[in-house]
């Protein structure tokens, strides 16, 4: 498999894979008229062959969605959202009520009206805000129906009841058609959902590599996406806790997944204070002005690796914090993976989207929550969990994901030596390398920054999973001198550009300019994030082609500056 060059804007990641995530963005200006919400953005999403479906409404969800809207009999200005359950109508309702001013809306069972397969529900959300408004929440919160779902419901109104999987196809034309002929779905959801327990428990042929004892399947919960599962993590603190903490804030550490932004802030979340590695003793200082009866804030987040700089921070003494103050530590993994570090016995919480590298084939949403039976908090999140928790995981999306997950081991092995390399051959060409008059500033990666930290934890029982050894990720990003520059280099890369990550082919962002509007440059610096970042998931493809990708880029990148100070 070679790297493949990005078709024009819009365009299906890889051609002709039914449910993709992947848009093709070929231009830094495209990443810019996606997130500022120009009127050639707003049609890429409404026509594109498929979208990254927490970002932007899927075309499936909006054909089902005007059918619902014309079977109510909906005002012109009316629009809808659709959730698999009526918590989750109600939230987005209450969400809008509480942070839209003048917002209206309305919840229905359209269980009947959308054709909807038995054992599902639909309920809809009418509401007459702008749009823009609303899908703050479709963002944040991650929990819109599945376009699978949305498919089904669309072709069972058209008298077709087959109800498919929609899988590439196997003629040899698509870069994995084939693997869904060596890998047949499993015979039911349920199955499907207890596997996906089971190996994201990280119990593999009997035996569990997380390091933690008496963790099982049962400490697993599933969710429709990645975001959907940190979203419910801070219900779950909400829930447990209760009003009496409503105005106590979350210790973030180093940059979190920037759609976590869009919520711990507004009016009704529980707001956040800000901390690096380098400031974890005024972390310290502020636990100490708390008690454990009144804690100084309700919970410690952080990604491990973050997510663009694969900074990593010191999970064991976070760990000896939480414990000594009383307050949960939760941390997201989903850029480091499981196999790779061991993070289980120094938090409370895991976190992960499973659309990442788990399933590795870009063409299903999906997250997890894993509780730590050793936690101090655990019977109490435990408890409130059997009450509170819905499996919103729609069917079709859990047998594709088991499916997908099959072959995580050997994913895992194949794009940690491809990173590393990557990484080993920008390094010395940086100037933090060393190459002093080189456009590339800094390459980002888990290898060059804060190594100990990684190091630490890196996993001791992966062995018995089947990877042989522990790496450092398929994720780097790569920082230049001026935006023109990272331009340069963007736009230059002969893979597919497009904002997501976690597949086994090479995918480049333009990160800062996908991830906050032009307006939110300061606040992103502020936090130690340059604009002129490029991140690149690191994918199966031949070693030697994709640092051919990357370097003749680079090469392009540092030709077009020299040539502008000739000038």
């Amino acid at each position: 498999m070679l790297p493949e060059s990005t078709p024009p804007t819009g365009s299906c990641l890889p051609p002709h894979t039914p449910h993709t995530l992947c848009n093709s963005l070929p231009r830094w200006e495209d990443n810019v008229d996606l997130v500022t919400s120009r009127i050639e953005a707003v049609k890429l999403r409404t026509k594109a062959e498929s979208t990254y479906h927490r970002f932007s409404i899927h075309p499936h969800v909006e054909k089902l969605s005007t059918i619902v809207l014309n079977a109510l009999g909906a005002s012109k200005n009316q629009r809808c959202f659709l959730f698999p359950t009526a918590r989750l109508a109600h939230e987005f309702r209450i969400h809008l009520e509480t942070n839209v001013s003048g917002a209206s809306c309305l919840v229905q069972n359209v269980t009947d009206i959308a054709n909807v397969p038995v054992n599902h529900s639909l309920f809809a959300a009418l509401f007459t805000t702008e749009l823009k408004d609303a899908m703050k929440f479709y963002i944040f919160a991650g929990c819109g129906i599945s376009p699978r779902l949305a498919e089904i419901c669309v072709q069972r109104a058209e008298g077709n009841f087959s109800q498919p999987l929609s899988l590439p196809q196997s003629n040899g034309d698509h870069c994995f058609g084939d693997y869904y002929v060596k890998h047949a779905p499993l015979s039911s959801p349920e199955a499907a959902k207890q596997a996906l327990r089971t190996r994201f428990s990280g119990t593999f042929g009997g035996v569990n590599v997380r390091g933690v004892a008496g963790v099982t399947a049962e400490d697993v919960y599933l969710y429709s996406s990645g975001m959907h599962a940190i979203w419910q993590s801070y219900k779950l603190l909400q829930n447990v806790f209760g009003s009496s903490e409503k105005d106590v804030k979350v210790a973030h550490v180093n940059l979190l997944y920037c759609d976590i932004y869009k919520y711990v802030d507004l009016p009704g979340a529980p707001g956040h204070h800000f901390f690096t590695n380098e400031t974890l003793d005024e972390l310290e200082t502020l636990l100490s002005t708390g008690t454990r009866t009144q804690p100084a804030v309700l919970a410690i987040y952080t990604d491990f690796p973050g997510n663009p700089h694969l900074l990593s921070t010191d999970i064991i003494r976070l760990h000896a914090l939480s414990n000594r103050y009383g307050v949960p530590l939760i941390v997201d993994e989903s850029v480091g993976g499981f196999l790779n570090v061991q993070l289980l016995p120094y938090c409370d919480v895991v976190v992960s989207s499973l659309t990442k590298l788990f399933s590795g084939l870009a063409n299903v949403l999906g997250g997890a929550m894993l509780l730590n039976p050793s936690s101090l908090f655990y019977s109490r999140f435990k408890r409130t969990l059997e009450i509170t928790y819905e499996d919103a995981l729609f069917d079709h999306d859990a047998l594709v994901l088991e499916m997908n997950s099959r072959e995580y081991v050997q994913r895992i092995a194949v794009t940690n030596r491809n990173a590393e390399m990557l990484s080993d051959m920008l390094y010395p060409l940086s100037r933090h390398g060393g190459a002093r008059e080189s456009v590339l500033e800094a390459v980002h990666y888990p290898k060059y920054r804060a190594r100990k930290n990684f190091d630490q934890v890196r996993n001791p029982l992966a062995g018995d999973a089947g990877l042989e050894e522990t790496g450092y990720g398929f994720l780097l990003s790569v920082t230049f001198t001026s935006l023109e520059a990272a331009k340069a280099f963007y736009t230059s890369l002969q893979c597919y550009r497009t904002p997501t990550f976690g597949a086994i082919f090479t995918l480049a962002t333009a990160w800062s300019a996908i991830a906050f509007p032009p307006d939110k440059m300061e606040w992103l610096e502020q936090h130690g994030v340059e604009e002129y970042l490029v991140r690149i998931s690191v994918g199966m493809e031949d070693t030697e082609a994709i640092l051919k990708c990357v370097r003749d880029a680079l090469d392009v990148a540092q030709k077009n500056s020299a040539e502008a100070c000739d000038c």
